[in-house]
């Protein structure tokens, strides 16, 4: 019995992200190839096997853990034929002690020993990242010394993309939100927001649980409407965004299919990397370009913080910022996160920001006019409620005045009539 036919692996991993599902189920197919290349081995070891052998003798997994590890390593293990190739040690690590050794804790399994992070402490990033600064985006004109955006690189990389997936990539430039994220859209959410130039997405990060408001150009925009129109028509609402065919079905886009449609579309376009590096055109890749261009304009840090979901140590809440001045910010930044199309030729931007300028002009206008206003009514019922008071003492006065004169005239009718009767 497969990884897929098993009820044990479906109960295991029930509840986990489709991300992680995809991991473990890999991981687990990883695992049995290792423990069935066994030499003289004479009957297939099944996943339900595998889990009966922990639950009897757990000490065996624990080793066949490690095996597995160095294996994966293309390390040689005693009665073992080599892998074929070495994974790098920190996938390795993941593959072994995250994910398989997630699934047997899962299916109820305890360990003894206790393993401790096998991965060196080496400096990767710079040799990883080596590629990002050969592949830039974002270079110095020297004729009008100002920096401007590579859109002719990006339009290189998009042109090996297919409709759904430059809709993708535009988004995620222009919002810089994780590709996991972007992939929990649904249809509808864009369709409620029918008529608006740019979306607007409020959500918080899958990753760090952390609030963004970001915002998904109006280039972006108009490529996901196009998509949504040639391929997810007759989609109901809450049918993905994002989806791809397999064995005639339709599912979810993941992080890891972008992934690989991103590395045959940068080798297509003639982008070499080694072990080792990352592919510079990677869906990661987009969040830091958004950072990029951010910094490029000077936008404030915390509207930068509030588009891309980062934490803010100034204890506001994102939510308290007011949706139309944090579009006016965005707006500063947009032309830099616009692939066809130049700076100085949007106009369209241009008009939107005085549009929102006078909007938010107005809006001050409006919140002075009705503070004179309030002062103005707080004044006039002062002076009202005080000629009320005046009214009122004056009346009871008078009123006092009466009766007494009442008084008096009662005590002088009784003193003559006592008088002369006398």
């Amino acid at each position: 019995m497969g990884v897929k036919e098993s009820k044990i692996v479906e109960e295991a991993l029930e509840g986990l992200t489709e991300n992680t599902r995809m991991n473990c189920k890999t991981s687990l197919k990883q695992f049995l190839r290792f423990v069935n290349s066994k030499e003289g081995l004479k009957k297939a070891i099944s996943i339900d096997d595998v889990v009966i052998e922990a639950k009897e003798d757990v000490t065996i997994t624990q080793e066949r853990i490690d095996q597995f590890y160095n294996w994966l390593q293309n390390e040689k293990i005693e009665g073992y034929p080599l892998r074929g190739k070495a994974m790098r040690q920190s996938s390795a690590n993941t593959r072994a002690y995250g994910y398989l050794r997630g699934f047997f804790v899962n299916v109820g399994i305890g360990f003894d020993k206790k393993w401790k992070r096998r991965i060196p402490k080496v400096e990767r990033p710079k040799q990883a990242l080596k590629k990002d600064k050969v592949y830039t985006f974002y270079d110095v004109d020297e004729k009008t010394m100002t920096i401007r955006f590579n859109r002719e690189r990006m339009q290189q990389f998009l042109v090996n993309l297919k409709l759904r997936d430059v809709a993708t990539t535009l988004a995620l430039l222009s919002s810089s939100q994780d590709s996991g994220d972007l992939f929990k859209l649904n249809v509808g959410d864009i369709r409620e927001q029918k008529g608006k130039s740019r979306i607007f997405w409020e959500d918080n990060r899958g990753k760090t649980s952390v609030m963004f408001r970001a915002f998904i150009s109006k280039e972006a925009t108009k490529f996901i409407r196009k998509y949504i129109e040639q391929k997810r028509l007759g989609a109901k609402d809450d049918a993905p965004l994002f989806v791809y065919t397999r064995k005639g079905a339709e599912k979810r886009m993941t992080s890891n299919n972008l992934s690989s449609i991103y590395r045959d579309a940068a080798r297509r376009t003639g982008i070499k990397w080694q072990n080792g590096e990352h592919n510079p055109l990677r869906p990661k890749r987009m969040r830091h370009l958004f950072r990029t261009a951010c910094d490029t304009v000077g936008v404030a840090e915390l509207y930068i913080n509030a588009f891309m979901g980062h934490s803010n140590h100034q204890g506001q809440d994102y939510s308290e910022l007011s949706k139309a001045k944090l579009e006016l910010e965005y707006l500063r930044v947009e032309p830099f996160l616009t692939v066809y199309g130049e700076v100085d030729e949007s106009l369209e931007i241009k008009e939107d920001v005085k549009k929102l300028e006078r909007r938010i002009l107005d809006l001050n206008r409006t919140v002075d006019d009705l503070q004179h206003s309030l002062e103005g009514r707080v004044e006039e019922i002062t002076r009202r409620l005080f000629e009320k008071w005046m009214d009122e003492e004056y009346s009871a006065d008078q009123e006092s005045l009466r009766e007494l004169q009442k008084w008096r005239d009662d005590f002088t009718k009784r003193y003559k009539k006592e008088v002369k009767q006398k």
